[in-house]
Formats: C-alpha cells, sequence, structure tokens
C-alpha cells in the first residue's frame, strides 16, 4: 500500500508511461506492414497461415453467407436478445452524441462546419484471449451512426472459423464484408489494400500490442481512432464502500490481460488493506487464474490522505475506466480531468459499461486519456469549413486581410484581396 500525504507523494508517481512498444516488436510489425504494402495477398496470406493457422485464399478470406447463416443457428434465441438488446443501447447513444454541421450569419457572411462521413472504414474486433462480439458492436455501430458507407471487418478466424456470436453481431449491424484476417497484417491490408482487401479511410477498433503498433505505424495514411494499450481500471473509494464489490471489479479488468493495471485508491487505511488481500485472493482463485495471478502483481494500492489528493492521483494515472464509489461521486467527478469513462455509484461496476449501458467500450489506456476520448461517431466523421462573403461584407472586412498578409510579406496573397477592392476604382 502506498500512501499519499501530499501533492509531491504523486509527483514521483507514473512519471513515465508503461512502455510496452518495444524497439524489437516496432521492427517486428514494420516488417509485416513492408512486406504487406510490397507483396499484398501473398504476404497476408503467409501470416495468416503462420498466425492463425489457417491457409486462406482468395476464395476463403471472406465469411461466406452460408457461414453466417451457420453460425446464427450455433446461437439461442435467449442469447441473440442480449445482443440485440445491447445494440440498441448502443445505438441510442451514438445517435444522441453524434456531430451535426452548424452555420452562422453576420452581416452578410456564411460561416460553419460541414461534417460528412468517411467512405470506408476497416473495423478490428479481437479474438486472442477471449471473444468479443461487444466489441463488434461498440466499433460498427459508430461507424453506421456516423454514415460510413463501405464498412469493413477483420477478426481472427483460428484454423479458419469466426466466432459465431461475432458474426451475429455484425449480421445484425449490417456489415457483411468480414475478412478472415488479424494482427498487424490486416492493419496493413486495410491501410494499403491488397488484391482480396479493400484499402479504408479509417482504422479502429482495439487490438494486442502488435495491432496497436500497426496502427501506430499506417497513422497518416489513413485515420486511426486510437493506440490502445492493456486495458485499466482505477476505482477510488471511502470507508463506506463495499469491500467485495471494489475486489471484483478489480478482477473484471485483471483477467483481460497479464498486462492490465488495476488501482485502487482508498480514503480509509483499513479500506485500502481489505481490498488488496481480498483481491489477491480472488486473483489466485479465479477462472481466469492463469491471467489474474500474473496482471494482480501489477495492481497498486494508496491510501490517500484527502480527496484532493486523490483526484490528483487519478488524473496523474489517466485511467481508462474509473469508478467513483463516494458518498459525493459527482462533486470528485469534476475533481477529475482524466478518465476515458467514469462509472459513478457501487452499482455502476464497470462490466455494465462494456456490454449494455451505451457509451463505447473503446477508450483511451497508458494515460492517453489525458488528451483522446472514447470511440464514437466522430472518429468516423469529418469536417469542412464553410466561408462565404457576400460583396458588401467582402469590402467592409477585407482591408483587415489585406493588412495581415502585408506584415507576413505574402504579396501574392495581398493582391488577391487587392484585385478585388480595386474592381470598381
Amino acid at each position: 500500500m502506498i500512501h499519499i500525504a501530499k501533492e509531491e507523494d504523486i509527483n514521483s508517481l507514473f512519471s513515465k508511461k508503461r512502455n510496452f512498444y518495444t524497439k524489437e516488436k516496432e521492427k517486428v510489425v514494420r516488417n509485416i506492414i513492408d512486406d504487406v504494402k510490397e507483396n499484398k495477398d501473398k504476404a497476408l496470406f503467409y501470416y495468416t497461415k503462420k498466425f492463425d493457422n489457417f491457409d486462406v485464399n482468395r476464395q476463403n478470406i471472406k465469411v461466406s453467407e452460408q457461414e453466417v447463416e451457420s453460425a446464427l443457428k450455433l446461437i439461442p434465441d435467449e442469447e441473440k436478445d442480449v445482443i440485440n438488446y445491447a445494440k440498441y443501447r448502443i445505438e441510442r447513444f451514438h445517435f444522441a452524441a453524434k456531430p451535426s454541421s452548424f452555420f452562422i450569419e453576420e452581416d452578410g457572411v456564411i460561416l460553419g462546419n460541414r461534417v460528412t462521413p468517411c467512405q470506408s472504414c476497416g473495423l478490428y474486433v479481437p479474438g486472442g484471449k477471449a471473444v468479443y462480439p461487444s466489441t463488434a458492436l461498440m466499433t460498427i455501430v459508430p461507424a453506421k451512426v456516423a454514415g460510413v458507407k463501405n464498412v469493413y471487418v477483420a477478426t481472427p478466424a483460428h484454423n479458419g472459423v469466426v466466432n459465431p456470436y461475432v458474426l451475429y453481431a455484425a449480421h445484425i449491424c449490417g456489415v457483411s464484408d468480414i475478412y478472415k484476417i488479424s494482427g498487424a497484417q490486416a492493419i496493413a491490408a486495410f491501410a494499403y489494400s491488397t488484391q482480396s482487401v479493400a484499402g479504408v479511410d479509417v482504422v479502429a477498433g482495439p487490438g494486442n500490442i502488435y495491432v496497436a503498433l500497426a496502427k501506430k505505424l499506417v497513422f497518416g495514411d489513413v485515420a486511426i481512432d486510437s493506440i490502445a494499450g492493456p486495458s485499466e481500471i482505477a476505482v477510488v473509494a471511502d470507508k463506506n464502500a463495499n469491500m467485495e464489490f471494489i475486489a471484483r471489479d478489480l478482477l473484471s479488468q485483471a483477467e483481460h490481460d497479464e498486462m492490465a493495471g488495476c488501482y485502487f485508491v482508498g480514503l480509509d487505511r483499513k479500506l485500502t488493506k481489505d481490498v488488496k488481500k481480498r483481491f489477491i485472493e480472488l486473483a489466485d482463485t479465479a477462472k481466469r487464474k492463469d491471467i489474474t495471478k500474473v496482471s494482480s502483481k501489477n495492481a497498486m494500492f494508496f491510501y490517500a490522505e484527502s480527496v484532493e489528493l486523490a483526484a490528483m492521483l487519478i488524473d496523474k494515472i489517466a485511467p481508462e475506466h474509473l469508478e467513483v464509489q463516494l458518498e459525493e461521486p459527482y462533486m470528485f467527478m469534476n475533481m477529475v480531468n482524466n478518465a476515458g469513462a467514469i462509472f459513478i455509484g457501487e452499482y455502476t461496476p464497470e462490466p455494465i459499461g462494456d456490454y449494455i449501458a451505451g457509451p463505447n467500450h473503446t477508450l483511451p489506456t497508458n494515460q492517453t486519456a489525458r488528451f483522446a476520448s472514447p470511440l464514437s461517431a466522430d472518429v468516423f466523421m469529418k469536417k469542412s469549413s464553410i466561408i462565404h462573403y457576400s460583396k458588401s461584407a467582402f469590402f467592409k472586412n477585407a482591408r483587415h486581410a489585406s493588412k495581415f498578409a502585408e506584415m507576413e510579406r505574402l504579396f501574392a496573397h495581398q493582391s488577391s484581396i487587392e484585385v478585388r477592392l480595386n474592381e470598381n476604382s
């Protein structure tokens, strides 16, 4: 347990981001990207065979209608209802948050932002350590809400088989172009296209370290949502909080990945000790203990002497998920600037947001919540500035622009303005 008694105790913590992206891994990913970029399908097929044990070719790289139909028969109606309900909730939220165009008019000048969707996107749905139909929904729905015309999905197909739940989630969202490819090679294929895979404007969706590095390296040739690292959770609680709830909420993220980050900030010393003890017990006996026994070693437990210090500490951590279990949670929320998603109250566990709440579960990690936001329709949309001056408005204002051009010694700029000002002289 780390005791936080003053601001200086915080400043030395987390001075550097956790370094998951080693030079060796980046070199591996760069080689894969260069290979796919140059050799197209040949390289893509090679890596798919190597990593997914699947002899892919141009005929079987996409999930067929027959495969979708067969997959849908495997899912009980009750489970379909659950996925349908989640889709409804996610869709409802993202439509409400969708950015819109706006225009203002003043004395013959019309200014505005025109918001339009990108034409194509490649969405990555991981499938390494678990199955993620929820991620299929969380990536496809905002792209569809944005109005993207061509939505493509890439997901692992170990031995050539895609998880039926992922197929069902894509099916109800109206996506039929699902590629059986994964890893850095899938990101490269979306970024640069191959004979079998369409190139796109935006690449989005979480993945492992190799996927994250690939997105980092193709950024600029395509847009990306973020460069995600392992999952994180921070819980802030006072003495009235339920210790068992907290320990199990921490465990919910610890089971994602061996490198997951779990942080507890207690305003009570005894609670902090009890949470730590119970979390370790759960991690050592969990169903996914092969992961949690490792990730639990990354966990950090803090005792903060004041709410103000707790807020400073959270801003330093900048967690992907933040749970606030305090008597005055909204006061604390307004003291915090850096968090991907904030879960308020002891009956708002992080997993409720993973599945059915509505806001996206694809969130900034590894301290990027300092400047990044959750995945949303915005990622798949772009803005064009609109500027329209009437003749009278131009004559009223243009002298200022002409003088600015002269100050910057950009005389062709000035001439473009002056030729109009002198038109009637």
